[in-house]
């Protein structure tokens, strides 16, 4: 008897998650049907693969080794699945992580291609920093993200898709636009920023620390949406990204502070998991490299000379 596929699947997943019955729910079997696998997949290397007196499901080291080699065998599987599956159409759920930023430019016109291309697709959109975009989508609760700074792993394929660029913005009734401005221009101001580990409030640290300078007031929000509209109303400055800020600066109602030094662009990718389960991942993210191209996140980039 050879091991199987379904064996080697059912294996890498109870691992990941650490029961039967998650595997279970993850791969839509039933729990009986996971445990037949581990048996049968038992008999066939001829050891266990999990230590029994374990409340959670705990491999055994050589229930580790063959999981090892389960997510090769797999990833190898799902690449050449996506290359040569020709017309099979992509069904299912499909677990999209994306920033902010891409969120407020593009998403509505990702989700538009995505509905007219695969039809049997059902989109779970999930709206979050990049810091926890990478730990899910590395911990396999979500498929594909679009993000900042993904870390590499063997199961993850990373596709560079463009920089974005920050700026500093204020109401001009709080600020001219004159300038320039340096740290210590700001850190007796209210500051608007995302909560840590954000990239932009890592950002704002750094930039501040790096001249010495500590600001008295940072003041954060979990939306870039409503850190736009706080510095429009005059309560605070704020590191943003242009990208998102056409209509307010077009109006004046925000300007863009010439600061000394200038923050540096941050870059963002397209991440996908090799070993969700369906078809097109590959496709999804061709989709929204050709979508941010044509949107703000290019398109729309002011920048303020130092």
């Amino acid at each position: 008897m050879r091991f199987s596929l379904a064996q080697l699947e059912a294996l890498l997943w109870v691992v990941r998650l650490g029961s039967f019955r998650a595997a279970a729910t993850h791969l839509h079997v039933t729990q009986p049907a996971i445990s037949v696998r581990m048996r049968d997949l038992e008999s066939v290397v001829g050891g266990k693969l999990f230590l029994r007196d374990s409340y959670r499901a705990k491999p055994t080291p050589l229930g580790r080794e063959i999981a090892a080699h389960a997510e090769q065998v797999l990833a190898v599987c799902e690449e050449l699945d996506g290359r040569f599956s020709g017309g099979v159409q992509m069904r299912g759920t499909v677990r999209i992580g994306v920033a902010d930023t891409f969120a407020m430019t593009c998403l509505s016109e990702v989700m538009r291609h995505i509905e007219q291309r695969f039809p049997l697709v059902r989109a779970e959109i999930r709206v979050d920093f990049s810091v926890r975009l990478n730990e899910s989508l590395h911990a396999g609760d979500i498929d594909i993200a679009v993000l900042t700074a993904p870390a590499p792993g063997p199961l993850v394929v990373i596709e560079p898709l463009l920089d974005l660029g920050l700026v500093w913005v204020a109401s001009p009734k709080l600020l001219s636009a004159k300038g320039p401005y340096g740290p210590a221009d700001f850190a007796s101001l209210p500051i608007l920023t995302n909560p840590a580990p954000s990239h932009l409030y890592t950002a704002i640290t750094h930039w501040f620390a790096a001249a010495g300078v500590q600001p008295l007031r940072v003041n954060t929000c979990n939306s870039l949406v409503i850190m736009a509209q706080l510095a429009r109303e005059g309560a605070g400055i704020s590191l943003l990204p242009v990208s998102i800020l056409r209509a307010e600066l077009k109006s004046r109602r925000l300007v863009i502070l010439k600061v000394a030094p200038r923050i540096p662009s941050y870059s963002m990718a397209v991440a996908y998991r090799r070993d969700a389960r369906g078809h097109g991942l590959g496709a999804v993210a061709q989709i929204i490299h050709e979508l941010a191209r044509d949107s703000d996140l290019v398109r729309f980039a002011p920048v303020a000379a130092p």
